[in-house]
């Protein structure tokens, strides 16, 4: 049995990109890649590659999975045997065991970690937003450095009161015992059994893990002590492994893959504030030196890793080694210097998000060769420092996998440093023929059996057309199920006496007005898991993501929901000086609040026409007069609900 810990790690590693490029072609159309499906003949493509999803949907033939699931298919492997595949394609080493009594405690540990820290996260917003000294010194800090309420919102952004202990307190009177508030590192035990709140007086940045749940917290203070660490940090757990970890990548990493290209700063405020300004494919180190482990992780969305760094040039050199561990991986290093003074936070508060946009563009500069400018300078004509400058150049374009780009590189180089093209070369490939030499291993892969083509599954629509809207109503919670939305702007009367200020989470909204009526998802018992697993994530205050779906246990869950967040149309945001046309998509604020309210309130009138038939079949059989006047006084009144909807959502068509 291959552990739990291994799986994850394997999950976390793949590029479905990757992956299947390993087997077919594929070309980028929008954020997505096509090809021809290798599952049935086809000459035009509908096989469709998701690399922020890590799904791929075929459209011809109807198959679709993860990266796992297409080399099982592809390779006609089983599930083991493709995981096993997988983790040698990326390093990743293998060690089966039988589960024991003892792995399935350490898995209910980690589960009762991730409900401790999700409380606690719960716990730090709402002091923030409600009590009276969060308010006025948490919030009011988070004020002063221009982030606004609905960045607060977006983070999550919390306050530890100054109190010795007033966070474990509220957590124990909520059921969570002493060992499980020690080891998610919320509360601190000295040598001689004292207990303290390890973030108390400091505003809270939760760190996310790629699902978005809470895994850990920054402790920012905010008095001038000098005898207090500016900045206190989970410690490592079991669920929290800070090298693998980069804060906001939760949120970023859709941007990223649309953006090709990942900003990489220092801190929290810094994301923050670029998100603010508008630009969303931003993570953070948090002020640790760059991991391989992070490195890695941002492999899985783009090739091309942008730092924006505020200090001077010499400063700059004390990164260079975590940049070349970057281009080692393979990816492509741009650098972007602030003017004196500056930093991300204050660039981006300070400019437009057009101007800070616009400087991101045009003094983004190639690290390779900004450092060969930079040590060129540096040794001038003294001919030690020279040949220093020459080896450290060397070193960092031996790193780059890719023959072309090394070339590349060596020329542009040479040109700056003043030196014979073919002499970078020799020393280069020196430098490769020593790491060759040190031994590579290679695996076959078992030859290719294509799988029976199968036919495409569509959706068993049953006679009322229930199914068709309890479809909609999960397709709606799968792909947009975290963002927050104001009912407000759908247009719907009812919807417009809402505070526009105040968002809604659509799970929340969709979950919270389907119970309040007792409406239940009937015609489907894979649409009725999704929605119920919802139901019961948000009693427990998480939101589940599209990809726990995608890589649920239960295929026949798996495959419903690829099939419900996969789409064959791709619509982007047309060229207007081009074309003249705005493609408005689904989560843009006015879109997104109209398709959610529509796609309950169409529900609902659905189960009043359904009631309503059920009423005339009875009148039709019922001959007893009080039944008979009890049944139309049900009657009036569905027909007065139903009409009500039907206004409300105006020219909405109902099947």
């Amino acid at each position: 049995m291959i552990p739990k810990e291994t799986i994850d790690k394997i999950f976390d590693a793949v590029r479905i990109d990757e992956v299947v490029s390993d087997f077919l072609p594929l070309k980028k159309r929008g954020v997505n890649l096509l090809g021809l499906c290798p599952f049935h003949n086809e000459k035009t493509p509908s096989f469709t590659v998701s690399p922020a999803k890590g799904i791929f949907k075929c459209f011809g033939c109807g198959e679709s999975g993860n990266s796992v699931h297409f080399v099982m298919k592809h390779e006609n492997m089983t599930y083991p045997e493709a995981l096993r595949y997988l983790a040698a394609k990326y390093g990743i080493e293998v060690v089966e065991e039988k589960q024991t009594d003892e792995d399935l405690q350490r898995q209910a540990e980690k589960d009762s970690l991730m409900n401790v820290v999700s409380f606690a996260q719960n716990y730090f917003h709402k002091t923030l937003l409600e009590n009276e000294e969060g308010q006025a010194i948490g919030l009011q800090y988070f004020y002063e450095r221009g982030i606004s309420d609905h960045l607060i919102e977006k983070f999550q952004l919390g306050y530890s009161l100054e109190s010795w202990d007033a966070m474990q307190r509220a957590a124990q009177e909520n059921g969570y015992k002493k060992e499980q508030l020690l080891q998610s590192g919320l509360i601190v035990e000295t040598e001689d059994h004292k207990i303290y709140d390890r973030f108390r007086g400091r505003v809270i940045f939760p760190i996310h893990n790629l699902t978005g749940r809470p895994i850990a917290f920054g402790g920012r203070i905010l008095d001038s002590s000098k005898s207090k660490a500016k900045y206190v940090n989970s410690p490592e757990s079991e669920i929290y492994h800070k090298s693998d970890v980069l804060y906001g990548i939760h949120l970023a990493r859709t941007a990223i893959v649309k953006e090709t290209n990942c900003y990489l700063v220092e801190g929290y405020t810094d994301v923050i504030s670029m998100h603010g300004a508008g630009v969303e494919n931003v993570v953070a180190s948090s002020g640790t030196s760059l991991t391989t482990g992070q490195i890695k992780l941002l492999k899985r969305y783009t090739s091309l890793i942008t730092i924006l760094y505020d200090g001077d040039a010499a400063g700059l050199k004390a990164a260079f080694r975590g940049i070349d561990m970057i281009i080692e991986e393979g990816l492509n290093v741009r650098l972007v210097l602030f003017p004196e003074g500056e930093d991300p936070d204050s660039f981006a508060r300070k400019n437009s998000s057009a101007d800070l946009q616009k400087f991101l563009k045009e003094n983004a500069k190639d690290f390779i060769l900004f450092k060969s400018e930079l040590l060129s300078q540096e040794a001038g004509n003294d001919p030690l420092k020279k040949a220093a400058m020459i080896k450290d150049i060397v070193g960092t374009i031996a790193l780059v996998p890719e023959n072309i780009n090394r070339l590349l590189f060596v020329r542009q180089a040479s040109e700056i440093v003043n030196i014979e093209e073919q002499i970078l070369i020799n020393e280069v490939n020196k430098i490769r023929r020593g790491k060759f030499f040190k031994g590579t291993t290679t695996e076959e892969t078992a030859s290719f059996t294509p799988p029976t083509p199968k036919q495409s599954q569509q959706p068993e629509l049953i006679k009322d057309n229930r199914n068709a809207h309890e479809r909609e109503i999960v397709r709606v919670l799968l792909n947009y199920a975290g963002l927050e939305f104001h009912p407000g702007l759908s247009k719907i009367p009812s919807m417009n006496q809402l505070d526009l200020e105040v968002k809604y989470p659509v799970a929340h909204f969709i979950v919270g007005s389907m119970t309040e009526d007792d409406i239940k998802i009937v015609t489907d018992k894979n649409l009725e898991q999704i929605f119920n697993e919802f139901k019961e994530a948000l009693s427990q205050e998480n939101i589940p993501t599209e990809q726990y779906f995608t890589n649920h246990v239960d295929e026949s869950i798996r495959q419903t929901a690829i099939d419900l967040i996969t789409s064959p149309f791709d619509l982007h945001k047309w060229d207007n000086d081009k074309i003249g046309i705005e493609v408005n998509k689904e989560d843009s604020p006015m879109v997104l609040s109209r398709l959610v309210v529509a796609a309950v309130l169409s529900l609902k009138m659905k189960v009043v026409d359904l009631l309503l038939n059920d009423i005339k079949e009875r009148l039709k059989i019922e001959s007893e007069p009080q039944q008979v006047s009890e049944i139309q006084k049900n009657y009036i009144i569905l027909v007065t609900v139903r009409n009500k909807i039907s206004s409300e959502l105006g020219r909405v068509v109902i099947p």
